[in-house]
């Protein structure tokens, strides 16, 4: 099992606990703090997500030395309540080894007094998961102690979400060298190995698969994703066959759906990557929206409000980055006047979509709507019509496609100009390309609260219990 934490709460656990490491003390302190943890039970990807961290105040730390620490009941106490008041899965304590560097261990001393504790926190919250980590210098080992178990389970990962992906060992140890396939040999001169090994390890969702999100599923093959999860419940029709990668004619007379085109010419070109199709496709579906968090990164391809809204829901509670790409084409009655094409990244840390201008609640609400709602609300004037074509051109789509994929390589080896911008924005007309930096808005409920952060099923998605009644294409193209 991996454990992910926020950039922000690491960086906060690694002030705190600054202390034990510092070269100018003889007699380094053992330091320590508390990590209130969620829990994602996806059967693909399984794993523990950091949502708070509680730092010991006066009175919390009954002994601290060299040899030793030790919470105090009422700080332990503290902590097991604001589990069940955020209704968390439970916490881990954390404390470090100040002689510890590139390796750490649990002691004899910790391996004699986690059973008790964690026997006891079990008693006061039976369904809880409790368990503890040590930190060296540059090293971790964590691990946890299932109820009525006597050894623990050890956690293998540490990822941590920000700026970039960075992975670390809870095995107390150094990660094994990476090494890469010799299919992407020439592929390393902008991505190393350590980072194509990540991303063959990595299941990355791809919502939409039409003009831009064939081209992306296409990038992510030929880039060595581990596993390509694709949600689009679309069949192909004639006006996608010039710009939906390896779409056929015979594939619209056979009224073939684009995912499984695009599953079949990914299974038959040789490469690694496997592609799972999720049945139903459309994430503004509760049932489809979990196969979301079984992700470990995502693409939107999207032109519609609402399921960028449920993505960018799925980015902070679940800690899984979120690429949203879009392209515009403006029209006057006798010439193009813009042609643009945007990437924008969201995640912990980064304001989302809401707060950047692109996701609007009004549209939202509009777009939950059946047609013949919609069409009542937009007469009565109490809605701007929405409901415009995006535009459906391979080169712009292309253009898009290929920034976010640049991006997302950046994510796992930093090269590109940091820190990253909200939004890339490029305008073709004039040549032009632009980083846009954006603010969370202090009364967002998504971005501007550290309380959706890492908090799992904490709170509700966006989402309908049940399918759509009318035909309308909540994905989008």
């Amino acid at each position: 099992m991996n454990l992910r934490i926020s950039e922000q709460h690491h960086k906060l656990v690694r002030q705190a606990t600054s202390p034990s490491f510092r070269n100018d003390v003889e007699l380094h302190p053992e330091m320590g703090c508390i990590l209130l943890i969620a829990q994602n039970e996806h059967p693909e990807n399984p794993y523990f997500l950091v949502a708070e961290v509680l730092l010991p105040g006066s009175g919390d730390v009954a002994e601290s030395s060299a040899d030793g620490l030790v919470f105090s009941a009422s700080f332990l106490r503290r902590a097991l309540l604001r589990v069940r008041e955020r209704r968390l899965a439970g916490f881990l304590t954390v404390h470090t080894h100040p002689l510890a560097d590139e390796r750490v261990a649990f002691s004899l001393y910790d391996d004699a007094q986690d059973p008790k504790l964690m026997c006891n926190l079990h008693e006061l919250q039976p369904n809880g998961v409790f368990g503890s980590l040590v930190l060296g210098r540059k090293a971790i080992a964590g691990r946890i102690w299932p109820a009525g178990q006597d050894q623990p389970i050890v956690l293998d990962r540490l990822m941590i979400i920000g700026e970039t992906l960075e992975t670390m060992s809870l095995r107390g140890e150094p990660l094994a060298a990476a090494t890469a396939s010799e299919v992407f040999d020439r592929a390393l001169a902008l991505t190393g190995a350590g980072a194509l090994s990540r991303m063959s390890e990595m299941r990355i969702g791809v919502v939409g698969a039409g003009g831009t999100g064939s081209l992306v599923i296409e990038l992510l093959a030929r880039a060595g994703a581990g596993e390509i999860v694709v949600f689009d419940f679309d069949v192909a029709e004639t006006s996608n066959l010039n710009r939906v990668l390896h779409l056929r004619e015979e594939d619209v007379l056979e009224g073939r759906s684009k995912a499984d085109r695009l599953h079949q010419v990914i299974t038959e070109s040789g490469l690694p990557t496997r592609l799972t199709v999720i049945d139903g496709g459309n994430i503004t579906r509760a049932d489809v929206a979990r196969e979301l968090t079984g992700c470990d990164f995502i693409v939107g391809c999207v032109d519609c409000d609402w399921p960028r809204l449920v993505m960018c829901e799925v980015a902070y509670q679940f800690l899984i980055p979120f690429i949203d790409i879009g392209t515009e084409i403006g029209l006057s009655d006798t010439q193009v006047q813009s042609v643009d094409t945007r990437v924008s990244l969201v995640g912990p840390g980064r304001p989302c979509l809401i707060c950047s201008g692109v996701v609007s609640r009004d549209r939202v609400r509009l777009e939950g709507y059946s047609d013949v709602e919609q069409d009542r609300v937009l007469k009565m004037g109490y809605s701007a019509d929405i409901r415009l074509k995006a535009p459906a051109v391979m080169d712009l789509n292309m253009r898009a496609a290929s920034m976010a994929m640049l991006v997302l390589r950046h994510f796992l080896q930093p090269y590109l100009l940091t820190p990253l911008p909200h939004t890339i924005k490029e305008a073709v007309t004039n040549y032009s390309m632009r980083a846009l930096h954006h603010t969370s808005c202090r009364n967002c409920a998504l971005c501007g609260t550290a309380e959706r952060i890492g908090i799992g099923n904490g709170a509700r998605l966006t989402t309908r219990t049940a399918p759509r009644a009318s035909g309308h294409s909540a994905n989008g193209g």
